[in-house]
């Protein structure tokens, strides 16, 4: 007989929504494992350069976290949304860590919402509690008009409900004095990391992860609170923590916005061959007339026109040389413990996992002399197109999710190099890579022309997806991971549609020394304080500090 199924709890969709606008970008997330779509009028909501009456062209219309591996039984267990216009795979809230991975319905709601912070505030907020923890500094003298907690601090979900199985703690904070709990009144706040004490280089696998940007949104959400209706995938037991953010600054970081979650698997089941991925569905102004491709070395999937005139059409167009976006997977899982410093290598030979797929090297964590801190970065870039195709159209079940994320087409078949990416011989991790894979690595170190792109094949454009991933990787119970991902907006003056991926790809080293920094800004020197002595017929200037 077959075995029973766990029986899922009966949440209700979730329902909040929170724009995250700080900087040049104007775009939403949902509590139910999606972003960037105005759902309710079934259009984009990732404007930028945005606009004050809400006008202006948008370059993504939807994205959203996917996940899939096999039990030791080979059920597949999986996780993933496109629109939600057919149904929900996540929901609000986190889940039980004894075993079942459980939540309830009053849970998901108390939990359909999100946190908004500002980092502005946290060090406000930081500096007023030492300051009176400095006999000498005066309260009354540094704040005449006294101090006033934000709001926000108090309902802060620092804390997890013990009695009901959950962790003892949730969102990030900063224990001000150190007690384990979290109390506003004492100083505590949420968890920026004003002093830089986080080295998110060489952190381990349960290591926290704070709050980053100028502005944070924070939230949490599972795939076990109903039954998988998107995708029909049978359900991981994976809760999901999850911020985003931004930064305003003078230069291309004002235009890029920026994803961190962390992936606990509250599940008692070890899935094999997992990947994790980044879905993206690109509407670039016009949805209609696009390409893609991706830059191996940067981890970078791009989106760019097909011609040098995005008109408008559902949405606003660009316009005249039009714009491109890219989306940068920064991070992903860590690799399976091997009980080696892998080294960082470019002869594909030294870089394979024990079935003979060359992954080691891209990545994080490597010839770092800390042993199995690995973690890939993206592994393999496939598109398909918005048509009922099936071969390379939209995913319909939960094997058509998983296909997409290890790299085949929705029919199971390989992607292949060169061409569309199907029906041809060479299988290929990577989708019009251009001339950034030189080494093969996705082609198991097969060297082939070098430069396959949509335009030196001829493709016609149209409305593009694709989907970052990465693995194959074991995932245990308990287990902590991390995906980080940057979306980079850029617009070159001149010289085509393809010379804004040029132009995204120097924003995109930006994004990613931003990253390699643990999304510290690097602030210039203060000026030095003056002092200035007359005498007769001449000022001295003294410099202070």
């Amino acid at each position: 007989s077959a075995a029973a199924r766990p029986k899922a709890a009966a949440c209700s969709p979730s329902t909040a929504i929170a724009e995250l606008d700080l900087n040049n970008v104007r775009t939403r997330i949902e509590t139910g494992g999606n972003k960037w779509e105005n759902r309710a009028q079934g259009l984009p909501a990732y404007e930028v350069p945005k606009t004050e009456d809400r006008s202006g062209a948008h370059a993504l219309f939807a994205g959203a976290l996917w996940m899939g591996g096999y039990s030791p039984d080979n059920q597949l267990k999986l996780a993933a949304v496109r629109f939600r216009q057919v149904g929900n795979d996540y929901w609000p809230g986190p889940l039980t860590n004894t075993g079942d991975a459980s939540i309830e319905s009053e849970v998901c709601l108390q939990y359909d919402r999100t946190w908004k912070t500002v980092r502005l505030d946290a060090s406000r907020h930081n500096a007023y509690y030492q300051c009176l923890n400095d006999p000498d500094c005066d309260t009354q003298l540094e704040y005449p008009d006294g101090y006033t907690i934000p709001s926000v601090y108090f309902e802060w979900p620092a804390i997890g409900d013990v009695a009901q199985g959950q962790d003892l703690y949730l969102a990030p904070f900063t224990d001000f004095n150190n007690d384990g709990d979290y109390q506003p009144t004492d100083g505590d706040f949420p968890g920026f990391d004003l002093v830089g004490n986080v080295d998110c280089r060489n952190k381990v696998r349960e290591d926290p992860v704070p709050l980053f940007g100028d502005e944070n949104i924070w939230w949490v959400f599972n795939d076990k609170g109903n039954a998988h209706t998107e995708s029909g995938g049978l359900p991981i037991g994976m809760e999901v923590r999850a911020q985003a953010f931004a930064f305003s600054t003078n230069d291309e970081v004002n235009n890029m916005t920026f994803y961190n979650y962390v992936l606990i698997n509250q599940g008692t089941q070890t899935l094999l061959n997992t990947y994790f991925g980044q879905w993206v569905d690109c509407d670039l102004g016009n949805a209609q007339d696009d390409f893609v491709g991706c830059d191996v070395r940067r981890g970078l999937g791009y989106c760019y026109n097909g011609d040098n005139n995005d008109e408008s059409g559902q949405s606003p167009g660009y316009g005249l040389q039009p714009p491109a976006v890219g989306v940068d997977f920064f991070e992903g899982p860590f690799v399976d413990y091997d009980g080696i410093d892998n080294p960082l290598t470019t002869n594909i030979n030294n870089a394979l996992d024990s079935n003979g797929i060359p992954y080691k090297g891209i990545g994080i964590g490597y010839s770092d002399t800390v042993i199995d801190n690995e973690r890939f970065g993206m592994r393999a870039f496939m598109y398909h197109n918005n048509t009922g195709s099936a071969q390379t159209g939209d995913p319909n079940n939960g094997p058509q999710y998983y296909n997409y994320l290890s790299a085949r087409w929705k029919d199971g078949s390989d992607c292949t190099y060169g061409g569309t990416g199907y029906g041809g011989v060479t299988p290929s991790y990577y989708m019009f890579p251009g001339d950034s894979d030189p080494l093969g690595w996705g082609t198991e170190g097969a060297i082939l022309n070098g430069n396959w792109s949509e335009e030196t094949e001829g493709n016609d454009p149209d409305d593009r997806r694709f989907i970052q991933s990465a693995g194959p990787f074991t995932l245990e119970p308990g287990a902590y991971n991390n995906i980080t991902v940057g979306v980079v907006w850029a617009r070159a003056p001149g010289g085509g549609p393809f010379e804004s991926v040029n132009f995204v790809r120097a924003a995109d080293d930006k994004a990613q020394a931003l990253f390699d920094n643990c999304f510290k800004i690097l602030n210039g020197p203060d000026a030095p304080d003056l002092a200035i002595q007359e005498l007769d017929r001449e000022l001295i200037i003294y410099i202070k500090n």
